[in-house]
């Protein structure tokens, strides 16, 4: 099968195009910024289905928000259209398109141009009104306060938290990424509209709170319980931003006449992990 992922930069399409590109049978065409009208041409002429990823949400000029968000997605339903092919598109819209803004109006014109486009080559559509997503990848200090707070987390540099106990919704990308499989792939349902699941909610107080004891568990050897769920997440993602240096960390040890005993890892629920290297008399 052929994809085609516009917005091969960004973040979610540079996540989806690392997973696809370990999967047999699928040959995958980048459209990005950088590319042409004529290459955005032949590559949906020769695609059996669209991951229509581009967009902006924080332009120079406000007008880039018709004009890429809505004018680009017009621009590919009508070369879509033109190749006489009936190719499903995958949208990846906002939750701010049911809101009265420049950014979100562009979103939801862009969500009309793929309905009418599916209404009129009789194709399926899946639209995907995203909230906060976040994982490795993102761009701190730019649209997402999770990669911001890891990112400075991680470095000791200050966080700003206006107000500690507004709450935000969280979908983690690898998630989303699996979604996205799974339509392409027809294993969900085929609902234009597709939520992402699960969804976290959580106040950006205990947010930072999670990612601080992220931090401290090199000292105090304290971890979480990262196996499952939001933790796991943004345990996941915590790791993403360190520095390469910052992976090696030194670890207690005690020495006396019997041997040396060294702690490894603490859990609040499951003890402790350590050894202890007996010195043969």
């Amino acid at each position: 099968m052929k994809v085609l992922v516009t917005g091969a930069n960004g973040f979610i399409a540079k996540n989806l195009i690392s997973f696809l590109s370990e999967k047999k049978d699928i040959e995958i065409f980048s459209y990005s910024k950088e590319s042409t009208d004529e290459e955005l041409a032949g590559h949906i002429q020769n695609s059996d289905f669209i991951f229509h990823l581009a967009g902006v949400n924080r332009p120079k000029d406000k007008s880039e928000f018709a004009a890429i968000n809505t004018g680009l997605t017009e621009k590919i339903v009508n070369l879509a259209k033109a190749s006489n092919r009936r190719i499903p598109i995958l949208f990846s819209s906002s939750t701010q398109a049911e809101l009265e803004n420049e950014y979100g109006k562009s979103k939801s014109d862009a969500e009309k141009a793929i309905l009418k486009y599916s209404r009129d080559v009789d194709t399926p559509v899946y639209i995907f009104r995203m909230p906060n997503v976040f994982g490795k990848w993102t761009k701190p200090n730019y649209n997402s306060v999770v990669a911001t707070f890891c990112h400075n987390i991680a470095r000791t540099l200050p966080i700003q938290i206006n107000d500690p106990n507004t709450e935000i919704t969280l979908v983690y990308i690898d998630d989303v990424v699996g979604h996205f499989w799974n339509m392409l792939s027809g294993v969900e349902s085929k609902n234009t509209f597709v939520e992402i699941n699960p969804k976290y909610k959580i106040t950006l107080k205990e947010l930072a709170e999670i990612l601080y004891s992220f931090r401290d568990s090199r000292k105090n050897l304290i971890t979480e319980n990262v196996g499952t769920g939001l933790t796991r997440a943004l345990y996941s993602t915590y790791m993403s931003y360190l520095e390469p240096n910052s992976f090696v960390y030194g670890v207690p040890s005690y020495k006396d006449e019997r041997g040396v005993f060294v702690e490894m890892l603490k859990t609040k629920d499951s003890g402790q992990f350590s050894f202890l290297q007996l010195i043969r008399g």
